[in-house]
């Protein structure tokens, strides 16, 4: 191929921010109830393909504006704002990702013709329901955590969807996942939910977090096999239980509950991390569950009763030659 042929692709247009100096207070009434609008606060051409702009260096973007020509935008990123509506974004059909972390926003709207996304995040926000978006059929990644939900809605035909956040909501029951096959990760955390249900149809989940919730039971995982990072912590759950037949599980996080004893935990072989400080283990004996687990590294057990001996440390070195960390500290192995 002679050297005339050859060419690169052109790199991907992106907007450039405005100097975001302070604006000096307007002396006009007008000019005082004037709401700062995307074009005050950022500078893009109708061939740009991305539009970044986080708010926190100085202007707040009140309006999203002036996108009506941008149809070849793939990406726009605008964090830390002050927006409160989703409107102007109707037109951007080639958009794959749109971000508008931390704003204003009390409602998912304009999405209509937006086919093509793939990333949607909404945290920080003030949204209390969300609608129907089973035509957004390439969606796999989709962040609503930190807003007002009280029930899992309008998610239930999204086939693609790898991964859902939803964490520090409001919402009290698992619901309307049963769908959702290729999800892969689940955020749950900081929520009202009592009982672990509705998984069923979630065979490919490999992250699960429920977190700061109000569970007493660790429960109704049968189909959930492919489990390897499971946070179930700040919860009042009584027992470790259901998790054996979990054989991919390399972190298992239930600390900060009620659970008093160690079962034996053999069949999770793969398991690496081990948190169950904050609980009411009271038996070394218990860590005789734990030696036929070769591959556990990090053991957490701070804040139970038998950490209160004075040979806590050494005891688990000695039962657990294969933990390479107790709690917040690596194990210093003497040397003969």
């Amino acid at each position: 191929m002679s050297e005339e042929m050859v060419t690169t692709p052109p790199a991907a247009r992106v907007a450039r921010v405005v100097e975001e100096t302070i604006p000096k207070p307007a002396t006009a009434p007008e000019e005082e109830q004037k709401e700062l609008e995307l074009t005050d606060c950022v500078e893009f051409r109708p061939e740009d393909e991305e539009i970044y702009h986080v708010g926190t260096a100085g202007l707040k973007a009140r309006v999203l504006n002036g996108l009506e020509t941008m149809v070849q935008l793939r990406e726009l990123h605008v964090r830390s704002n002050l927006l409160y509506k989703m409107t102007g974004i109707e037109s951007l059909v080639n958009l794959t990702h749109l971000e508008l972390y931390d704003n204003q926003i009390k409602k998912i709207a304009g999405l209509d013709k937006l086919t093509k996304l793939r990333v949607l995040d909404l945290s920080f926000n003030e949204i209390r329901s969300v609608p129907d978006l089973s035509h957004l059929t390439q969606l796999e990644e989709l962040y609503i955590a930190n807003n007002k939900l009280t029930h899992i809605s309008g998610i239930a035909n999204l086939r693609s969807l790898v991964k859902l956040d939803l964490g520090a909501n409001r919402i009290r029951t698992i619901e309307g996942l049963d769908h959702l096959a290729n999800l892969e990760q689940l955020w749950l955390g900081k929520n009202k939910i009592t009982q672990i249900q509705g998984l069923d149809g979630l065979s490919k989940l490999r992250v699960m977090s429920i977190q700061s919730n109000r569970l007493l039971a660790i429960e109704n995982l049968d189909a959930n096999e492919a489990l390897e990072e499971l946070y179930l912590s700040h919860n009042g759950i009584e027992a470790l239980a259901n998790v054996a037949h979990l054989a991919k599980l390399t972190i298992l996080d239930v600390g900060a509950n009620r659970i008093p004893v160690i079962p034996p935990m053999g069949s999770n072989s793969a398991l690496e991390d081990l948190w169950l400080n904050d609980n009411q283990i009271a038996s070394f004996d218990d860590l005789r569950h734990l030696t036929g687990n070769t591959k556990l590294e990090t053991l957490y057990l701070e804040r139970n009763p038998l950490a209160s001996d004075f040979e806590y440390r050494l005891k688990i070195q000695s039962m657990l030659p294969s933990v390479q960390q107790i709690d917040a500290t690596p194990v210093v192995r003497r040397t003969s």
